[in-house]
């Protein structure tokens, strides 16, 4: 295998494979879409659904466009698959077409007999190429079935951008420049960083109508985690954001808290607690800062959780953390978060505005 070097001689790259086969990775070029047009054809239905949202492959158009992604300031690599007696055929293609704002969106296809292996290899060679030409982030469009494609992203510590119902699809962003994507560096709407299982927060449409930018980190996959909070490392999602909510439950929303509180302490931050014990305080009912019938207790504590939770160890909190249960109305969470946002914008000092309670 050709590695190390300069960017460009790293584009082509010799990878030997049993019984005198090898792949050769190069750059993607115009030539190469009958070539790639011959990969989507030998896809089953099933693959091609997956890739491109319909059973059927691409029209010429689309696989002309894509191998000429280069011309536009993308990039693309195709893996051939050269075997004895055999001429070589492509057998994967990976490619990026830059966006807008200076972002690329990420597409991704690999013959069934390659899958397992080349799809990360050749992820991780377009991410550092991207990288290097300093693009921030690649952005995808997956649906939720295509498992071994999510799987992927999450392992890079991909961030959830938006999703789509029908069909059940995801947008997700992965970080090139550096390991943790980053917000656009542009913006005019207040950012809102949502830790929570799954990258899918029951408040997240509402924010957005009230003018949200919204992230979610879905957290950690099988147990590990590229998350830097929890490294010990400033997360440039965490320090850009303007509020950040904790969804997280257990130990993990108790340490994704800590960490917060440790290493951004001027990013508002509203704990979402777990539902109320039947019985217990009515949703609304809780001191000022709080929601959905968070238990009081001494000043600068926190609010007891469930006995034996995490939430239920009392201990000093910052000025800027609030708590809301779990299954306060998403209007009501809403507005706490736009007041945090409001109170982050504001010049140190300055007092809420009126009708606005302060912590």
């Amino acid at each position: 295998m050709a590695a190390g070097g300069t960017p460009a001689t790293r584009l082509v790259e010799h990878i030997a494979l049993p019984g005198d086969r090898e792949v050769l990775i190069r750059p993607m070029r115009p030539s190469d879409a009958p070539g790639i047009a011959l990969l989507y054809a030998s896809l089953e239905d099933d693959d091609l659904y997956l890739r491109f949202f319909t059973a059927h492959a691409p029209p010429e158009r689309f696989v002309a466009q894509l191998a000429g992604v280069g011309e536009r300031g993308g990039f693309g690599l195709v893996a051939e698959l050269h075997e004895p007696g055999r001429p070589g055929r492509i057998v994967a293609e990976a490619a990026y077409e830059l966006l807008p704002d200076g972002d690329g969106e990420l597409g991704i296809t690999v013959a069934p007999p390659q899958r397992g292996w080349l799809g990360p290899y050749l992820l991780d060679r377009l991410v550092r190429h991207a990288g290097e030409r300093g693009v921030a982030n690649l952005h995808a469009d997956v649906l939720v079935a295509n498992r071994r494609m999510v799987g992927m992203l999450r392992a890079r510590g991909c961030v959830v951008v938006d999703h789509d119902e029908r069909p059940a699809m995801v947008r997700v962003a992965i970080g090139a420049s550096r390991r943790t994507p980053t917000w656009p560096a542009r913006h005019e709407r207040s950012r809102l960083l949502v830790e929570v299982p799954g990258g899918r927060w029951h408040a997240e449409d509402a924010a957005r109508a009230a003018g949200f930018d919204v992230l979610a980190c879905p957290g950690p996959s099988r147990g590990w985690s590229t998350c830097p909070a929890l490294r010990g490392e400033p997360c440039p999602l965490a320090a850009g954001a303007d509020v950040i909510v904790d969804a997280q439950r257990g130990d993990l929303g108790a340490d994704l808290q800590g960490a917060h509180e440790r290493l951004h302490p001027t990013v508002p931050l509203c704990v979402e607690l777990p539902p109320a014990a039947p019985g217990g305080t009515p949703g609304g009912t809780g001191p000022p800062g709080t929601a959905g019938g968070a238990a009081p207790g001494p000043p600068g504590t926190r609010p007891a959780g469930p006995a034996g939770s995490p939430e239920a160890t009392r201990r000093p909190v910052r000025r800027r953390t609030e708590r809301v249960r779990a299954g306060t109305d998403d209007i009501v969470v809403v507005g706490i978060l736009q007041r945090l946002a409001r109170r982050q914008a504001r010049p140190p000092g300055q007092p809420d505005p009126p009708g606005q309670p302060g912590p």
